[in-house]
């Protein structure tokens, strides 16, 4: 499933949310009880979802917004291929939480850049699509139902990220400083010690789906970024795509 979605979302962070959880998550033997699983409401990060900023943010990676620039990406993929420039907190996010991303788990997100590579990620977490998930990261089977257990009776899982990010000539350097699903922070112990593999994990599977990104960086309100991406990266936006 991981390479159905991956290579639509046309912003990696959410991304590395997922990894984190799927690979660390009560990997730390946290007691925890449903009613802390907080399926109400996901952390508000001030940032405000629109279609305009989503509209917005898709001119910024030149992704086609009328018929006839799709129809010149078509017989030109070429000039799709290499994108420079950057995505505003409401962009980002907006993007993530209003674009048709296959098997995506996370609704409602809200990202948001800060100084020296800082980045906080909110939202929620489908939980029917969680164990696939968990699979497809290699965690044990007896994790998995050791997870699926305890979140069974839960449709939707808060979840909550920070920590800092960047990419260079596909290589991802992050700093996970805080978890949190529902209402309890999660301990970070496993993820710092196997942070090396997941990484490279992460890296490996952008390559693999046809991404090269020379460098992807944070700055205060937006994420910059250089990189050459795959035709098919066009799929979860063309609903924004309107006729002349």
């Amino acid at each position: 499933m991981k390479n159905k979605w991956l290579f639509r979302l046309g912003v990696l962070l959410t991304f590395l949310l997922i990894v984190f959880f799927a690979a660390g998550y009560f990997l730390g033997n946290v007691p925890i009880a449903s009613k802390l699983l907080g399926t109400n409401t996901p952390r508000d990060l001030g940032v405000e979802i629109s279609t305009e900023s989503a509209a917005d943010g898709l001119a910024a990676l030149r992704k086609p917004l009328t018929t006839s620039e799709l129809q010149a990406i078509i017989q030109n993929p070429l000039i799709y291929t290499r994108v420079t420039g950057s995505l505003t907190n409401e962009q980002a996010s907006s993007m993530l939480s209003l674009g048709d991303i296959p098997d995506f788990p996370v609704k409602f997100v809200q990202v948001k850049f800060g100084e020296g590579g800082q980045v906080e990620v909110s939202g929620v977490l489908d939980v029917a699509g969680l164990q696939e998930i968990l699979e497809d990261y290699g965690v044990s089977g007896g994790i998995v139902d050791t997870v699926m257990g305890i979140v069974k009776t839960a449709k939707w899982v808060n979840v909550y990220a920070a920590g800092t990010l960047s990419i260079s000539n596909n290589v991802v350097t992050s700093d996970l400083e805080k978890l949190e699903i529902g209402r309890i922070s999660v301990p970070l112990g496993w993820v710092e010690s196997n942070t090396d593999s997941i990484l490279n994990g992460i890296g490996n599977s952008l390559t693999s789906e046809g991404y090269n990104i020379r460098s992807m960086t944070i700055s205060q309100g937006k994420v910059n970024f250089d990189m050459d991406r795959p035709l098919a990266s066009i799929s979860p936006w063309l609903k924004f795509v309107t006729p002349e």
